[in-house]
């Protein structure tokens, strides 16, 4: 296009949009609604949407299908195997036992004709494992092919071992190679002739005695408990020196610390042996002497058998011989295990409700898993967590300790008949908890626990622990999830018949009425609902009702829905094969709960059948669920399972929260270390190939790395510990072992001396906050009593002597009185909390009027009901522009026309009225009768000023009318009986308080002792309670990160927040040496540091390499130096506003005074009278500002540092991270370091205690502030009583003087309020010259009342605004930084970091 054609064009444009608005204008002033109709047509839509109710949309009434149409039906063959870490593979043992046949299978058919249960056991030496069975059928087959080679030779019929089952075979097996072993030893024994060595005259019992010597110095070798002897002995005196010393160097640490925080020596010295407090040693002193007496013990036990131990040492052979015997003894007892399992586990599946099945079978894991196959058992392994959740039960033998030599000494007595069996260790199931047993500290059996449906439970004896609720057979772990279905079958017809008590036996009734033969147990009277249940079970059984095993939460409903659809169909379809006793059995429920059905809408028998099942359900979780839940409480606590609250509801039983997963695996044993790693793989729901050879670090961290991918859990990095760090390169942020996710005994310890610590450090704070908790809620209550209630004749001397003592005092000098005094303020509003006597209506205020009153009455109660949310709510009351009287606008003209006496034209005064009930006080009342008129010789003169002196210096204060500094609340004559002891109990507080100050001291002082009389009359007065909120840190149960978190071989990457903080070391020279001492870079050094946030700081040890710490102790001197030690000036601020809410100070001059802009001197203004040369009685002393100014100043430059905005400037520090985004997870310590494109940054963990900020210390300098913060509060509520006293003296005089006024007007009209217009004006000459006096007085008195109602209005403006801007106007007066650590300190809220970088990404190495 050529440039004249782009401007034709352009101008073309330019000239059709002119003329279109142009057009539109002339169209919308000619005819408007043209244009309305046109816009309407355009905007306005044909299609208006409805709006329905959704309850009234889904309510009982138009709701006609619950259940099966809510919920969509899931394909038969779906399995919750979807979900699992191995999906369908995998999900069986390839190796059980069948519990018909007693042989070993390889590979079962799990199906629905079969189903399986495991034994959950503790290993006990030599178990009879698969290479066993093996060799035993080896050995079998041999012997039986010799046998058969005889028998031919010899012409008889084979026989014997042939047609053994396989475990009759083991148990053959282990009796021969005992008998075989027995021989072996005798044979050895004869040949180095023992028994002349020993001095036995008999060799027939030599094997007993061998056995017996070996097993007295197996006890010296490995202990009583087979837990450890003198070498484990020597191993725990070796630790506790060892924590001895630690605890010796951490309390120099700490001893340095607090003289540095200054700390007294005293107080000091109970924080670090806070473990002598009440006369006991400490407790790292107690384990080292424990330790030593156990030593000494081992020492002596290893000198009594030192002729055994010699003897077995000269002699190995025979003890290699006598090892073999107990091994031998140890299958055997493996044998019988097994067996006894086989029994017990049929003995379940006979007789409790569990589907009939063709095939049963039995998984042990000694006997079941072929350890010579790697892949088998690395297999395994992984998947044994879904083979104990698909598991029918777990059988769980609580058997005696392991590992105790006299076990097999035992053991061979009862074989040879020698001694008795021994009796079981458990005889009831309630007897679990008591014992405790062994089983419950076993690594693998929190798994086993966790991950299976149900639990039997046997003795050492094998005796079946039988308690009620395991005769529910697989509803045990059916019933949660049917509890889920049934909530939602909320419109059942039948619901009500649920209603009647007896329903459930009705329903077990028909079942005894039908005659069906069932081998249900009979139980126990007081477990009726148990035996109600069976029956109903059984019934839902007939119907066909065939639940699938496999639900879980996801699953329930549709399910359960699919299953009671199919039970239906089969019940009415004919031709289905259906059992007639079950459609007998329907018959009969629907005509139980005919009655019972509710509507007149007919329902087809689909529907009333799905609705009776969906009835009986409902019954069956109403009578289990109670018995069900306690049972699995009572479970978790024997079992050592807290925490896992889902579980003991039964409705989870994988996919837990990492950390309390981690925190119950510890302090559990496990033969192999990895295991404590692989046996979580099932609770944690992921799977990997084990590497035994890996070590216990290495599988944890890989464990850590499938969660991490699997869930993006950040709970796997809430651990804690110097002591666990990682030392795999690139996962720093991973422990190196579970016992990092729970304290153990020294940290507990640590940790109670830490919050110690903090308390200490914490305790003048509180003490300041209870202080000022008590002292505000007397002073707000008695707020509250001034400006809500009208009272007569109250103290309030007392008030104002009491609030010049409490605004002058500080905290710790007034702390002793608070009690008292809080009970003299609770007397007054108790005592005298009358309502005003009725006044005669001649001599009534105008302004107390019904009408008046009632508004007042309306008023003060909508002032009560706003004050009752918070005590410091703003004030109701609304500022208005004062009026005269109502009564003024209706007083008619005074008469003209007739002279006046002399007495008639000099203003009288108003006779003595009874102060107002809206004011109270003991001041004498003001005098205003010089302002707007003559002087009269009968006035009276002014009084007396208070005591109490508020100055009026703001603009709209300076153009009221002159009047009296303060008025009087109550006159002389209203005096009460106390006042003399209540004023001489206030005189005593500020003579202690004089005493104290002329000593230089800055402690409380002792509590003075009331007056008789007045301490009689509080005695019964209830004394105010003020406690400090503790408000304890929300626990989270899932942390997922909604970031990606990226697992690499390098390291973790993902997003962090990053804290920037001031590290400070403790005992900086010793680490020094050990960084020049130590003879890699990678060597690990232990410390501790001080970690702020320039709010609040902890003390914590860490561990970390050395060419870390190297870097970071440069840092350290540099940051001491220029933020903590610095010489900067001191902070300045403005300050905006007064700090008091008064008007602003002026000079001498009337002019403003200017105010310093620094901290220490706008207080001081504060606090200096506001009249120049006269004594303030409310000054308060003032504080020691020259130490507090270096404190303030060092927060202020460390708030400024750890308000860098520029990370770069951060690379290289040791900063606090934590993931981004997700509530609970905790700060760590890391390494904060620049990468190597100038762009990404890279981080390294530093092992540590716990960072709690929680209960971190405060800054001392804070505090300080804080201090201050709080004395200007508690002037400020002085303040507001003090102008609220004030409103309502002027209020009290308003009234007053219009009742004067009112008086006056009528007796210029003649004493009558009525108009008299038959008189005519009066033509006296000297009349103008009276009605001029007259209204001179008149209005005199008028503006000198609309003076007083603007004072009161105006006092009333100023408490309204110091009550509202309290906190605000106080803050201003110190630094903007600091003011939101402030207001956290004021509302006992924990000083967090907050001002971190949010969601950087970082490489963590």
């Amino acid at each position: 296009m050529s440039k004249a054609t782009a401007e034709y064009v352009t101008a073309k444009a330019v000239d059709l949009q002119a003329k279109s608005t142009a057009a539109f204008d002339i169209a919308i002033g000619k005819n408007p609604d043209k244009v309305r109709a046109m816009l309407n047509l355009w905007f306005v839509p044909e299609f208006k949407p409805t709006f329905y109710d959704e309850k009234s949309r889904y309510s009982k009434e138009t709701s006609t299908v619950s259940g099966l149409d809510d919920v969509g039906l899931l394909d038969p063959s779906y399995s919750s195997a979807v979900g699992d870490p191995g999906g369908q593979e995998g999900r069986y043992p390839v190796r059980m036992i069948d519990l018909d046949t007693k042989r070993l299978v390889d590979y079962p058919d799990i199906g629905p004709h079969s189903q399986y249960c495991i034994l959950s056991h503790s290993w006990k030496g030599r178990e009879v494992n698969y290479k066993y069975v093996l060799d035993t059928k080896y050995k079998a087959f041999n012997r039986a092919l010799a046998a058969s080679e005889a028998d031919k030779l010899s012409d008889k019929t084979a026989t014997g071992n042939a047609r053994l089952n396989d475990i009759d075979t083991i148990k053959h097996q282990c009796e021969l190679d005992i008998k075989e072993q027995e021989k072996q030893i005798e044979i050895l024994a004869q040949e180095s002739n023992v028994a002349l060595e020993l001095g036995l005259s008999n060799a027939s019992n030599i094997v007993q005695e061998l056995l017996s010597r070996r097993v007295d110095v197996q006890v010296v070798e490995k202990g009583h408990d087979g837990k450890g002897g003198l070498q484990k002995a020597k191993n725990q005196l070796a630790k506790a020196l060892a924590a001895r010393d630690y605890d010796d160097m951490e309390a120099e640490v700490f001893q340095q610390f607090l003289e540095d925080i200054g700390v007294e020596k005293d107080k000091a010295n109970e924080v670090i042996n806070e473990d002598t407090n009440d006369g006991k040693s400490r407790q790292c002193a107690t384990d080292v002497a424990d330790a030593e007496k156990a030593l000494e013990d081992a020492k002596q036990k290893e000198s009594e058998e030192a002729q055994n131990i010699k003897f077995f040492e000269r002699h190995g052979h025979i003890r290699e011989a006598i090892d073999e015997l107990i091994g031998c003894l140890q299958r055997s007892k493996s044998m019988v295990k097994i067996e006894q399992a086989i029994g017990r586990s049929k003995e379940i599946f006979d007789k409790n409700p569990f589907p009939k099945t063709e095939k049963r079978y039995l998984w042990i894991d000694s006997c079941c898993i072929n350890r010579a196959d790697d892949g088998e058992y690395a297999k395994s392994i992984s998947a044994m967590g879904e083979w104990y959740k698909n598991a029918e039960f777990c059988l769980v033998h609580l058997d005696t300790r392991r590992d105790v030599p006299k076990d097999s000494l035992e053991d061979w007595q009862v074989l040879k008949s020698v001694i008795p069996a021994p009796q079981p260790n458990i005889t009831s199931y309630t007897d679990i908890a008591i014992h405790k047993p062994e089983w419950s500290t076993r690594a693998w059996t929190l798994q086993e626990l966790v991950m299976s449906k149900t639990t039997f439970y046997v003795n050492s004896s094998w005796e079946l622990l039988n308690r009620p609720v395991q005769f529910l057979g697989p509803w045990y772990h059916l019933y949660p999830f049917v509890s889920l279905y049934t909530r939602m079958d909320t419109n059942n017809p039948y619901s009500s018949a649920l209603e009647v008590g007896t329903f459930p036996s009705s329903l077990a009734e028909i079942l005894d009425r039908s005659g069906i033969q069932h081998d249900l147990q009979d139980l126990d009277p007081s477990v009726e609902g148990i035996n109600i249940a069976q029956k109903l079970i059984f019934l839902l059984e007939k119907l066909d009702l065939r639940i699938p095993r496999d639900i879980d939460m996801d699953t329930a409903r549709p399910r359960i829905t699919q299953s009671i659809y199919i039970a239906v169909s089969s019940l009415i379809t004919p031709g289905q094969g259906s059992d007639p006793d079950a459609k007998q059995l329907l018959d009969d429920i629907l005509e139980l709960l005919q009655p019972y059905l509710s509507g007149s809408r007919a329902y087809s028998l689909a529907e009333r059948a799905r609705y009776a099942i969906n009835i009986v359900l409902t019954g069956l979780v109403k009578l289990i669920e109670t018995p069900i839940l306690d049972d699995r409480k009572y479970i978790a606590d024997f079992g050592n399972v807290p925490k896992l609250g889902d579980w003991q509801k039964g409705l989870m039983r994988s996919r837990f929260s990492t950390q309390k997963v981690m925190s119950l695996v510890c302090g559990r044993d496990a033969t192999v270390m990895t295991d404590r790693a692989y046996c979580l793989m099932g609770m944690l729901g992921v799977r990997f190939p084990t590497f035994p050879a890996e070590g216990l670090t290495k599988a944890l961290s890989r464990l850590l790395d499938e969660v991490i991918i699997s869930s993006n859990d950040v709970s796997v990095f809430n651990w804690t510990g110097k002591e666990y760090g990682s030392p795999i390169r690139g996962r720093s942020l991973y422990p190196s072992s579970p016992e990092a996710y729970k304290f153990g005994e020294d940290e507990k310890r640590k940790k109670e001396k830490d919050e110690k610590l903090i308390k200490l450090l914490q305790i003048k704070r509180y003490e300041v906050m209870t202080d000022f908790l008590a002292i505000s809620g007397m002073l707000v209550d008695t707020i509250m009593f001034v400006k809500e209630r009208q009272q007569q004749n109250i103290p309030l001397i007392w008030v104002k002597e009491i609030l010049r003592v409490i605004k002058r005092a500080k905290f710790e000098q007034f702390r002793p009185h608070i009690k008292n005094i809080g009970k003299i303020f609770k007397y007054i509003e108790t005592a005298f909390d009358s309502k005003p006597t009725a006044e005669p209506q001649s001599t009534r205020s105008p302004s107390l009027n019904p009408e008046s009153q009632g508004s007042r009455a309306k008023e003060a109660d909508s002032k009560q009901r706003g004050a009752s949310n918070s005590p410091f709510s703003s004030f109701p009351a609304q500022i208005k522009t004062p009026s005269l009287p109502k009564d003024m606008t209706s007083f008619k003209a005074p008469k003209f026309g007739r002279k006046k006496t002399e007495a008639e034209s000099v203003p009288q005064k108003a006779p003595s009225q009874p102060s107002s009930s809206r004011g109270f006080g003991s001041f004498k009342a003001p005098s205003l009768t010089s302002f707007g008129r003559k002087e009269s010789g009968t006035s009276q003169p002014s009084t007396k000023p208070s005591e109490i002196e508020t100055p009026t210096t703001e603009s709209e204060a300076a153009s009221l009318p002159s009047a009296p500094t303060t008025p009087s609340l109550i006159s002389d004559a209203s005096r009460h009986s106390l006042d003399d002891q209540v004023l001489s109990y206030i005189g005593s507080i500020e003579a202690g308080d004089k005493k104290d100050k002329d000593m230089g001291g800055n402690t409380a002082t002792p509590e003075p002792e009331l007056p008789p009389e007045l301490a009689k009359v509080l005695a019964d007065v209830e004394i105010r309670e003020f406690s400090k909120p503790h408000v304890k840190p929300e626990e989270i149960d899932t942390m997922i990160s909604p970031n990606p978190i990226i697992v690499k071989n390098s390291g973790i990457e993902g997003l962090f927040d990053i804290q920037r903080v001031v590290i400070s070391m403790a005992q900086p020279d010793k680490l020094y040496r050990q960084v020049r001492n130590a003879v890699s870079p990678h060597q690990k050094i232990t410390g501790w540091c001080i970690i702020s946030t320039g709010f609040a700081r902890v003390m914590v040890s860490f561990s970390c390499p050395k060419h870390i710490l190297e870097k970071e102790l440069e840092i350290v001197q540099a940051v001491d130096a220029k933020v903590l030690k610095g010489k900067d000036q001191e902070e300045s601020f403005e300050g905006n506003g007064n700090s008091n809410g008064d008007e602003p100070t002026t000079s001498d001059q009337g002019g403003p005074q200017i105010t310093d802009t620094t901290w220490r001197k706008a207080i001081m203004n504060k606090y200096n009278p506001s009249e120049p040369g006269k004594k303030d009685e409310n000054k308060i002393d003032e504080p020691d500002f020259e130490k507090a100014r270096p404190e303030g100043a060092r927060v202020s430059r460390m708030i400024r540092f750890v308000q860098e905005s520029d990370l770069n400037q951060i690379a290289g520090e040791w900063v606090l991270a934590r993931f981004s985004g997700v509530p609970g997870a905790k700060w760590f310590l890391c390494c904060f370091e620049l990468g190597g494109s100038g762009r990404d940054f890279y981080g390294h963990r530093i092992a540590s205690d716990e960072i709690d900020f929680h209960n971190a210390s405060p800054e001392l300098g804070l505090l300080m502030y804080w201090e201050y913060y709080m004395m200007q509060k508690k002037y400020r509520l002085c303040s507001i009583l003090q102008k609220l006293m004030e409103s309502r003296d002027w209020g009290n005089r308003k009234a007053d003087i219009g009742q004067n006024l009112v008086k006056r007007v009528a007796k210029e009209t003649g004493g009558s309020d009525q108009g008299d217009d038959s008189e005519g004006d009066s033509d006296d000459e000297d009349g103008n010259g009276k009605i001029s006096d007259t209204l001179k007085e008149l209005g005199g008195l008028a503006l000198t009342m609309a003076g007083a109602g603007l004072r009161q209005q105006f006092y009333e403006w100023r408490a309204e605004r110091l009550e509202k801007n309290l906190a605000a106007d106080v803050l201003k007066k110190f630094p903007p930084h600091i003011q939101t650590a402030m207001e956290s300190l004021d509302d006992n809220k924990d000083l967090m970091p907050s001002m971190f970088h949010s969601a950087k990404k970082i490489h963590m190495f």
